[in-house]
């Protein structure tokens, strides 16, 4: 099955254009449950990054599922809360 991940970092939106092929549904948002605290984990990284996270106070991460119609099946969000 076809679907299509896109995400959105903060200010940032990634459009998935090519799909990916998942066996059924609940693997695809198995797999976009578990994107979301890797972004979290990649955005710290490099200089300036976790000083310009923690002068924002949170951050969210989100990713939906689409099919081919652009129909979303599927939404995730994680915040961060920095104090």
């Amino acid at each position: 099955m076809l679907l299509y991940i896109d995400v959105a970092d903060g200010d940032t939106f990634t459009r998935d254009d090519d799909g990916l092929e998942f066996t059924d549904l609940n693997e695809a948002c198995g797999a976009v449950v578990a994107l979301l605290p890797e972004i979290a984990r990649e955005a710290v990284h490099g200089s300036g990054r976790l000083a310009a996270m923690m002068r924002a106070r949170e951050r969210y991460i989100a990713a939906q599922v689409r099919d081919a119609s652009g129909k979303v099946l599927f939404r995730t969000r994680l915040r961060l809360d920095m104090e």
